[in-house]
C-alpha cells in the first residue's frame, strides 16, 4: 500500500478529496510505525459555503459525482455509510443522479459544505482526525467568486 511506503520514506501525505475524517484517520493508521512523529497530512475537499445550507449542499453535489465509483473505495470504506453509498450508486442510473439524490448527511461528510459555522466545524473535524492542513476546493459554476464565500468559514486572524 502506498500509504505504508509513505510512512517509511515521506514526511506525510496528501489526501485527495473526499477526505472525510474517517478516511484521514484510516490513512494515518496506514502510515505504520515507521512514520514520522508528526507527519504533515494535507487534505483536499470540495467546498461550498452559503448562508443557506441547502444552496451550499446543492453546489457541492456535482463535485461528488465520482465518489461512488470503485476507484474511490479507499476514501469511502472507512465511513459508516460505505455499503449504503455503494448500493445507492448501483441503483442510480448515472453519476449525476447518484450525487443529486445522495442523503444530505453523506454530502456533509464527503465535503466541506453548509453555512460558515457548519463549514468551520467540518474543517475542525478534519483537523481533529489528524489533518495538519485542509485545502478547500471551490465547488460550483463560478469557482473564483466562490472564494469569498469560502473565506467566511475560516477563522479571523488579526
Amino acid at each position: 500500500m502506498s500509504q505504508a511506503v509513505a510512512g517509511e520514506v515521506a514526511d506525510g501525505l496528501l489526501l485527495a478529496e473526499p477526505a472525510a475524517p474517517g478516511y484521514i484517520a484510516a490513512s494515518l493508521r496506514n502510515l505504520g510505525p515507521a512514520a514520522a512523529d508528526s507527519p504533515e497530512i494535507v487534505v483536499y475537499d470540495a467546498a461550498a459555503v452559503d448562508d443557506d445550507e441547502e444552496a451550499a449542499l446543492t453546489r457541492v453535489r456535482a463535485a461528488l459525482e465520482s465518489v461512488g465509483e470503485p476507484q474511490w473505495a479507499a476514501h469511502i470504506d472507512p465511513l459508516p455509510f460505505a455499503e449504503e453509498l455503494r448500493a445507492h450508486r448501483a441503483a442510480s442510473p448515472d453519476a449525476r443522479h447518484f450525487a443529486r439524490t445522495m442523503p444530505a448527511d453523506w454530502v456533509r461528510a464527503l465535503s466541506i459544505a453548509g453555512t460558515p459555522a457548519q463549514a468551520r466545524a467540518a474543517i475542525d473535524a478534519r483537523h481533529a482526525a489528524g489533518a495538519t492542513s485542509v485545502v478547500l476546493a471551490p465547488a460550483g459554476p463560478d469557482r473564483l467568486a466562490a472564494l469569498d464565500s469560502l473565506a467566511r468559514a475560516l477563522p479571523h486572524r488579526h
